[in-house]
């Protein structure tokens, strides 16, 4: 097992750790476990020791409604203010049960066991939890770190193959911006990580991990290096928000176009850009999509990260390095018309 602490926001991340041990980091209050239907169904035998509250699958099921019937549970069930919240599933679960800690009560302290490889390497680290608003991802949400989050490579064998893959698409992501060494070990041991060779990926997660801890750790309230983690994801977002591709494959065309942009715009070399495009082939993630410009800008002008007229957009110098780049809507519209019509 590795343990990586983040330090301004008291949370640690336990790579390796088996989830079985979780009664060793929970607090002495009492615990409800949150947890969707796919969970319940794989793990039913462990979450009945708890006090459980089972919410849908799909993002669908990420918004007010849900959160109001939690809470409506955890009042029925008499929960207060020293009661702990664990969320145990991937980064639909953990997004929910953080936001519904962190309201209810005005707050309670939460911790995540993780189930997904998006979630362990992403979705439950870095204390961003969110609910969406309509067709609009993580809306309404709030920056309130997990006391601890459990990564166990063994919880990753039960899912689905694209799943996985979809998890990939954020490794991929944090060695685009900032380590190209990943990029090697990624490039090097792909068959077998996608055969979720445990060695390997406990390695894989504690590196991904440090790299997404190190960022935020020296931003956590994304005013500046943290919004690097957002590459691929302006774009992404509203690619997955209009289509049926996961999060994880529209991160993946996202940070295709985000290449295209960037060898215009920060003169990323070409043979970079062929890098980035042939490891997300080799990671059998999508690089095209059919959704149409004018639904992909109407949903930018929306975007969380929109700042007036203007919007920071997350392009590439070279494999391993990211820079901020700040464009005016109006100017990214019309690039994005461009993209749209010459596919690459």
């Amino acid at each position: 097992m590795k343990t990586i602490h983040i330090e301004k926001q008291n949370s640690s991340i336990f790579v390796g750790e088996s989830y079985l041990n979780i009664k060793n980091y929970l607090p002495e209050k009492k615990c409800f476990l949150i947890c969707d239907e796919n969970i319940y169904r794989h793990y039913s035998e462990f979450i009945n020791q708890f006090d459980y509250i089972v919410m849908g699958c799909g993002e669908g099921n990420k918004n007010w409604q849900t959160a109001e019937k939690i809470i409506d549970q955890l009042l029925e069930r008499g929960a207060d203010r020293n009661s702990f919240l664990l969320g145990m599933g991937g980064g639909l679960v953990s997004d929910v049960t953080g936001f519904v800690a962190s309201i209810f009560m005005r707050g309670l302290e939460f911790g995540f066991i993780s189930t997904s490889l998006l979630s362990q390497v992403d979705a439950s680290v870095g204390g961003k939890n969110g609910i969406n608003f309509g067709k609009l991802k993580n809306m309404i949400g709030i920056f309130n770190p997990p006391k601890f989050v459990i990564c166990d490579p063994v919880l990753l064998k039960t899912l689905p193959k694209r799943e996985v893959r979809s998890g990939f698409g954020e490794v991929i992501k944090h060695a685009f911006i900032k380590d190209e060494d990943l990029y090697n070990f990624l490039n090097d041991n792909c068959e077998a990580l996608l055969n979720l060779d445990p060695n390997l990926m406990e390695n894989l997660v504690y590196r991904a991990v440090s790299i997404k801890t190190e960022v935020v750790e020296g931003d956590p309230f994304e005013k500046g290096e943290r919004k690097k983690l957002n590459f691929g994801h302006t774009i992404g977002h509203a690619i997955e928000n209009n289509s049926d591709l996961t999060h994880g494959e529209a991160v993946s065309v996202g940070m295709n176009l985000a290449c295209q942009l960037s060898q215009e715009l920060c003169e990323l070399s070409d043979i970079d850009a062929k890098r980035a495009n042939d490891l997300l082939r080799k990671f059998e993630l999508p690089l095209d999509h059919d959704v149409s410009a004018d639904m992909i800008n109407q949903y930018l002008i929306k975007d969380k990260k929109k700042n007036r007229s203007a919007i920071d957009f997350i392009l590439l110098k070279k494999i391993g390095e990211a820079t901020i780049v700040t464009l005016p809507i109006e100017e990214l519209k019309t690039k994005v018309i461009a993209l749209c019509a010459n596919p690459n």
